[in-house]
């Protein structure tokens, strides 16, 4: 089912860009913003264990996407800087 929502996506986005689906732009940003499903679904996994509210997941939970959502929009060349420690709490 992924890799259909994969090819959906990479349509839409080489449709918009102007670009073929064959081009690997579309390709990989198409499962670059799918895998935030993946982080959602994980983060919430690891932070459903009982001893934080619901205000309190969606907090994390929405720090964990948006951290991979930076992660996405700044490129992987900035990896090595944004993945800090000092990170994990915002």
């Amino acid at each position: 089912m992924m890799d259909r929502f994969v090819a959906v996506a990479t349509e839409i986005l080489a449709t918009r860009a102007g670009l073929s689906v064959d081009d690997p732009e579309p390709q990989i940003a198409a499962r670059a913003l799918l895998g935030l499903w993946r982080v959602q679904a994980d983060s919430l996994r690891k932070h459903l264990d009982g001893a934080r509210g619901p205000g309190q997941i969606h907090e994390l939970v929405t720090a964990d996407v948006r951290r991979a959502a930076r992660l996405i929009d700044t490129g992987l060349g900035s990896f090595a800087t944004s993945a800090t420690p000092a990170d994990a709490g915002s």
